[in-house]
């Protein structure tokens, strides 16, 4: 009778300290949190105008390049292999080939290193936001550990702090 009675305390113990263990964990979908706060949704927007903007100049510039083959092309229709060389020596069209395609490539990747630096720099203060609301939620409410929910395999109930980090955001 006094193991059973042992038994029983250590099992209500280890009962109650996972009890306790899970009111310190709470969940949260950070995209979802991310995607309801109107400066994210006007940093997306203001990355993809730029990205646009890239796009356009991009096909301008292939444009230009068809436009300079084509030119080639039919400056050279008809002409012997011999005239054809003499054509694009005097012209200089290999060199203006490598220029547009070296202009082309520099444009590409000074483009793609601004949208990168402009990501950041419009994504960085925003999820620094929600992580500082989300720890001050958790704080708050007494939560130890902040699991994201995409991450969590399994949950019956648990702390969902989604509501709690819109209001410390003022959302």
């Amino acid at each position: 009778m006094k193991q059973f009675k042992s038994i029983a305390f250590l099992a209500m113990m280890v009962i109650g300290s996972v009890i306790t263990f899970a009111q310190d964990i709470a969940h949260i979908d950070t995209q979802a949190v991310l995607e309801a706060m109107p400066a994210y949704k006007k940093a997306e927007a203001d990355l993809e105008t730029m990205g646009k903007g890239h796009q356009t100049k991009i096909a301008t510039m292939e444009a230009e390049y068809k436009t300079f083959m084509e030119s080639v092309q039919k400056q050279l229709a008809g002409k012997s292999p011999e005239e054809s060389q003499k054509i694009i020596t005097t012209n200089k069209y290999q060199e203006k080939d490598q220029e547009l395609q070296q202009k082309f490539q520099a444009y590409r990747q000074a483009a793609q290193e601004e949208m990168v630096a402009k990501e950041k720099a419009l994504f960085d203060p925003i999820e620094k936001r929600v992580n500082d609301a989300i720890s001050a939620a958790a704080t708050k409410k007494g939560i130890k550990y902040v699991l994201p929910a995409g991450v969590t395999i399994y949950k019956n109930g648990g702390y969902d702090l989604f509501n709690d980090v819109k209001k410390e955001l003022g959302l």
